[in-house]
């Protein structure tokens, strides 16, 4: 055997193994939370690559983001070494794109823009207003329809809306046609269409690719599930290629709002039969108990493919229900939690997980109050910001003089004076004559009897004027640059923002060229020659990653939806607000489907945790202006009390609930804490006794102790006090009666600093 090869496979547990050895026919590979999926199919390809010889171009590996598919390749080569070639590994959109630019009869266009999200949106909304509709509809709503419509995801409220949502696709549809555009959608349909429409595209294709692998496969829509069917099989259904491997875990498919067909795992089995199914259960990730609560969890959900999940990592005492009063409460329990975290667990490696944003108030509030920083995952990207939107749209418009979309971006942008009226004019025009381009079309109105004059007229010589000299064959960084300078654009931000503001977007400009001249350099690098304008304009299309983030950035929490969450992995988790209709939520409790993926969200968050973790829910919780009572999840009693524990805080003070974490996270659950009001055992202990409780009996402290009556101290939220009591709860901590300006409190002495 190839040495490289050999040391491939000495690196993996028995069930990883038998799926890189596996040779011909199709393979799905049941690989649960944390069981080293990405290996498992870096592991393939390199063994195919250096044991079976297969020559990469015969490879292709598809999988949902360039995040995912950047590890693959760095993985990849970390296994067979930079002097071998790698096959294609990129998403379905990439790969897709790749096609339709390589192979110009799928598309029938010498050229193309894309459309992202938000500049759907604004076509949309567009064509909304030309239809007069803009009170009965929105652009989200008529966008999340087409891509329902396109991908196979329709719901059957679809059967019920208005026809109105039909003209509107077809006008969208039109519209693009005319600006030479394609939306991310149709770089799968138009590929599938091709597979169809032209059997000597299949057969060249089929000829060439022999190994395909899919990663992430639930989630996988119908769409991209028929394309791998006519990649990899025969009219007669029967295999063509070598072999075509699924990787992926129905439990863990939680997209069916974005298409995602958690049916494909098990159609799999049948559309390529014949099929080899191999688990991989073992846990690389979290310690057993941990795993243990998630398996009682999901077991629940019908539509799976049966395992469980195990690991070599062995504990106690690792999962913690807890049960608030309010949400005020929880969130104040949690950040105390995390305020008393050893050092050794960095706040980064911490994340509090709710199921929507709006739930978030509440612990930023206790998080500030608590001096505690974190971070809210899911904020703007960066490619999403208007004054990087602004810039891509004067880039496309040099690639694709008909794009309409990005034309009417910046026509106005920066202001020139030319308002509604005038671009109703222009599309007027540009419905009249669909073949001319944007500079045809303006033409129009510096000549003839309908000619405009005046300011408006030297706007647009102006404008024209602007793309002059520009060509697609210049680098992506002069021409940005070229046309920012040319529109003043960076004025005009200093001029429409505040300082602070407009510093950050000028920032944001400046790393966009950068980026650009950075793609240059890798570019000419790695393949000799200059990159292109609109190679560099489609790449940017299909960024889904966030700008990386400052390297000096001080340790925060990490706060997110339990959708955010997926792929990420965390010391310790927190889970807020497991209560009916939130975890499950309230959309979800009418249909059996969705509740299974309420179910399948809870366990995707559950297996997040390594170490430990926390799940709480409240009796009262207020909802926009109103306190409603609340329901325990169901989800809580599919967890058995021999694999959780769990504490009921809701009559307690703020210090006893710290005093009883402190107690769990320690594993000493024999604890009783007395308070003057009552006597409170912590729950998850059964046995006691009266010399136990005696042996908690507060009783004051008055000389040669660590703390005295009378003696100033300080406190980080109450700041400074005089002890009026002293009392004992164990060999270390004492409970401190404290007379503060805003009032008497009894505090744990691990809270108190001496002055």
């Amino acid at each position: 055997m190839n040495p490289i090869a050999d040391s491939i496979i000495q690196s993996l547990n028995s069930q990883q193994k038998k799926a890189v050895l596996h040779e011909n026919g199709g393979l799905l590979v049941v690989s649960g939370a944390g069981s080293g999926k990405t290996r498992v199919i870096t592991s393939r390809i390199a063994y195919l690559l250096t044991h079976h010889q297969v020559h990469p171009d015969s490879i292709i590996a598809l999988t949902f983001t360039n995040k995912a598919a950047r590890e693959m390749k760095e993985r990849i080569v970390s296994l067979v070494g930079e002097s071998t070639k790698i096959p294609f590994i990129g998403t379905f959109h990439g790969y897709c794109l790749l096609l339709l630019r390589r192979f110009k009869q799928l598309t029938e266009m010498e050229t193309f823009s894309i459309l992202d999200q938000d500049d759907q949106q604004q076509l949309l909304k567009r064509i909304i207003k030309k239809f007069g509709c803009d009170k009965q509809v929105t652009a989200s709503s008529i966008q999340s329809f087409i891509s329902q419509q396109k991908n196979g995801s329709n719901s059957d409220s679809a059967m019920y809306l208005p026809p109105i949502f039909k003209e509107l696709q077809n006008a969208y549809e039109e519209e693009k046609v005319r600006s030479h555009a394609l939306d991310f959608d149709d770089l799968m349909i138009k590929v599938l269409h091709g597979f169809k429409k032209h059997p000597d595209f299949k057969a060249g294709f089929q000829e060439r690719i022999k190994h395909i692998l899919v990663d992430e496969y639930q989630d996988t829509n119908k769409v991209q599930h028929e394309l791998l069917q006519q990649m990899s099989c025969n009219q007669d259904k029967t295999l063509s290629a070598d072999s075509i491997c699924a990787v992926g875990d129905e439990d863990q498919s939680i997209y069916s709002w974005r298409g995602a067909n958690v049916s494909n795992m098990q159609d799999f089995k049948e559309d390529f039969a014949p099929v080899t199914v191999i688990k991989i259960e073992q846990n690389y990730r979290s310690v057993q108990p941990i795993l243990q609560a998630a398996n009682d969890v999901i077991l629940n959900n019908k539509n799976r493919i049966p395992k469980e999940l195990w690991s070599d990592k062995k504990a106690t005492n690792r999962v913690l229900a807890i049960h608030c009063q309010s949400g005020y409460q929880e969130a104040d329990i949690i950040a105390r939690y995390i305020a008393t975290l050893p050092e050794s667990i960095k706040k980064s490696d911490v994340a509090i997980l709710y199921r929507t944003h709006y739930q978030s108030r509440n612990i930023e509030e206790a998080l500030i109050k608590n001096s505690i920083p974190y971070h809210i995952v899911g904020g703007l990207r960066f490619y999403e910001r208007k004054e990087i939107k602004d810039i891509l749209a004067y880039l496309r418009l040099v690639v694709n003089p008909y794009d309409r979309v990005s034309f009417l971006r910046i026509f106005n942008t920066p202001t020139r004076g030319l308002g509604a009226k005038v671009e109703s004019m222009i599309l007027e025009r540009w419905e009249q004559e669909p073949f001319f381009d944007f500079k045809s079309i303006l033409k129009t109105f510096l000549e003839g009897s309908n000619a405009l004059s005046g300011i408006r007229a030297e706007s647009i010589r102006e404008f024209i004027d602007l793309f002059d000299g520009l060509s697609t064959d210049h680098e992506p960084s002069y021409v940005a640059d070229s046309i920012m300078q040319n529109i003043g654009y960076r004025d005009y931000i200093k001029n429409h923002y505040d300082t602070d503001e407009a510093r950050t977007k000028l920032e944001n400009c400046k790393e966009f060229i950068n980026s650009m001249m950075h793609s240059e350099k890798k570019t000419i690098i790695s393949t000799g020659e200059p990159l292109s304008l609109q190679t560099f304009l489609h790449e940017v299309a299909l960024l889904q990653e966030k700008i990386e983030e400052d390297k000096t950035k001080v340790e925060s929490i990490h706060i997110m939806t339990l959708h955010a969450v997926k792929g990420l992995e965390f010391n310790t988790v927190f889970i807020m607000g497991l209560e009916e209709g939130l975890i499950p939520s309230s959309r979800s409790l009418n249909s059996a489907a969705a509740i299974e993926e309420e179910r399948r969200l809870l366990y995707v968050g559950m297996t997040r945790a390594k170490e430990r973790l926390i799940i709480s829910y409240a009796q009262q919780r207020m909802s926009f202006g109103q306190i409603n009572d609340q329901e325990p999840s169901r989800f809580i009693k599919e967890i058995p009390a021999k694999h959780s524990t769990t504490l009921h805080l809701y009559a307690d003070p703020l210090f006893l609930c710290e005093q009883r974490l402190a107690a769990w996270r320690s594993g000493n659950m024999n604890v009783t804490f007395q308070t003057a009001r009552s006597d409170i055992r912590l729950y998850g202990s059964r046995k006691t006794n009266s010399a136990q409780t005696k042996s908690f009996v507060s009783k004051v402290i008055k000389t040669n102790l660590p703390w005295n009556k009378n003696e100033l101290v300080k406190h980080n939220t109450f700041g400074q006090g005089i002890i009026k009591q002293v009392e004992k709860t164990n060999d270390e901590l004492y409970l401190l009666t404290i007379i503060f300006t805003q009032g008497q409190k009894k505090i744990l002495s691990s809270f108190i600093q001496k002055i």
